[in-house]
């Protein structure tokens, strides 16, 4: 309990002021009066003079620099806290006022919703409507590319309908060519059918003959190549030659085989070595059944023969020894000469 201040104790009265305090603030002093309360000793009273300096109470902090500080950041929080609290009440005002200009309720603001609505609306059904458009403008475009696909379709299998008749009628054509061809070189056929005098090479005489029934429409030179002839037992498809004389007509030429140009060797005799270590055997033998005015050296390098086991297709050299005929050479390997 907080003492009484009218109350006495022994003659002395103690004051209810706080004990001293100084913080750069008020300075309160605790004194103790000798006399007691009444009209010569009136009531504690806050001291401004003072021979201490703890006892004085300064209205301002005792230093001038801090104090001017504090001042000034306290005059700026005051102006920034004034300032917040302007534009918190002006957003606050200018949402009011844009609240109570877009009530519902209001029937100038139910009006204005109404047209922006109706608006929205006609905008949307233009925009649909755009779209109705395009939608059918795509199915027309689609169709179109549609019908001109499937006409494409329909080309091509015409196309090919007509490429296989078109190959059928050229197939039909050749053939009909090919039977007519058939036809005319059936009529044709060979006249005058010659061997010439003197034996070509070894079994071989050159034979000419006259294309003969060639219509005045067909090459004359195609019906000599395309005409067969048989000679001596033997069918040949086509002259090695066609030569054409003009009015004397397309000769054809052949070789063919004849049994009177059949030369043969006969009595293979050993000449010895060719040389001291040629390694090599000479061996001569004389042809026979050759006929007056035959070329002796194509007759003799053609005619085969066989000796030791061995076949040869012809001579190494000819000779010919006048009235001892013509003569064959032939140089075979042989170790005993190397």
């Amino acid at each position: 309990m907080h003492p009484n201040p009218n109350s006495r104790s022994s003659g002395r009265v103690l004051s209810t002021a706080p004990p001293a305090y100084d913080a750069n603030a008020w300075t309160y002093s605790a004194r103790v009066h000798d006399s007691p309360v009444g009209a010569n000793n009136p009531r504690p009273t806050r001291s401004t003079a003072s021979a201490d300096p703890n006892d004085r109470m300064p209205l301002l902090p005792q230093n001038n620099s801090a104090s001017s500080t504090s001042q000034t950041t306290w005059a700026w929080s005051v102006l920034i806290y004034k300032l917040l609290t302007l534009i918190f009440l002006t957003l606050c005002v200018r949402a009011a006022w844009g609240w109570m200009t877009k009530d519902p309720l209001d029937p100038a603001v139910r009006d204005r919703l109404r047209r922006q609505w109706d608006e929205e609306i006609q905008g949307h059904e233009k925009i649909r409507q755009a779209w109705a458009i395009e939608v059918e403008q795509h199915d027309t475009i689609r169709i179109g590319w549609e019908a001109e696909r499937m006409e494409l379709i329909a080309m091509r299998e015409q196309l090919v309908r007509d490429k296989e008749d078109w190959k059928d009628e050229k197939r039909g054509e050749a053939r009909r060519k090919k039977e007519e061809q058939d036809r005319i070189r059936a009529t044709f056929y060979w006249e005058d059918l010659r061997a010439d005098q003197h034996c070509l090479r070894y079994s071989t005489r050159q034979y000419t003959a006259r294309v003969a029934n060639v219509p005045r429409q067909y090459d004359p030179v195609q019906a000599c190549k395309e005409t067969a002839i048989e000679i001596n037992g033997l069918k040949i498809h086509s002259p090695v030659q066609c030569e054409d004389r003009g009015c004397g007509g397309v000769i054809g030429h052949w070789m063919a085989g004849d049994p009177s140009c059949v030369t043969y060797f006969d009595g293979f005799a050993d000449k010895g070595c060719t040389g001291p270590g040629s390694g090599r055997r000479a061996i001569e033998s004389r042809l026979w059944n050759l006929q007056d005015g035959d070329n002796w050296r194509d007759m003799c390098s053609t005619t085969p023969a066989r000796f030791r086991g061995l076949h040869f297709g012809g001579p190494d050299s000819c000779e010919n020894w006048g009235f001892r005929g013509v003569w064959g050479t032939w140089n075979i390997e042989d170790r005993e000469c190397s």
